[in-house]
């Protein structure tokens, strides 16, 4: 008998090496050197965007925090029922249910239906959102090869 979902493991992320890091410093050093006014005004981009994204960020709060009031008792399990588990294996709808529930752009834990819009709904950005990679931590999670998918 197999387990139980809630007993899959975790999505285990590969961390940068310190040569990576390394490199990535040396070349904001050289840049600074070589070009310090491409690097200030590279700097000033970067405090707009900064500042852009704060503000946009509350916007996608209070997105989130009325969705998360509208679907106040919610949980895995109703998203579980919206699926036939003779069909659908139980871990595949616990890594689903998760894995988006993490790539999503706040903090707080949304309550996930199987009608979300990933766009609209869930807020996921078609730039910023990476279906391959989220199928790749599920079939991780689920110990299952993507082979011939």
């Amino acid at each position: 008998m197999r387990k139980a979902s809630r007993f899959m493991p975790k999505y285990k992320t590969e961390k940068a090496s310190k040569a990576t890091l390394f490199v990535f410093l040396a070349a904001v050093l050289a840049l600074l050197i070589y070009q310090p006014m491409f690097f200030l005004s590279l700097a000033g981009l970067a405090l707009l965007a900064i500042i852009w994204g704060t503000v946009e960020q509350r916007k996608i709060d209070r997105h989130f925090q009325r969705l998360c009031n509208n679907r106040k008792g919610l949980s895995i399990c109703e998203f579980a029922r919206e699926f036939d588990r003779k069909i659908v294996d139980t871990w595949i709808i616990r890594a689903v249910y998760e894995q988006v529930q993490a790539a999503l752009p706040t903090k707080k834990q949304i309550p996930i239906q199987a009608s979300d819009d990933f766009f609209n709904t869930l807020k996921l950005d078609e730039d910023d959102f990476d279906l391959d990679l989220i199928i790749e931590e599920i079939a991780q999670r689920t110990e299952r090869s993507l082979e011939n998918y």
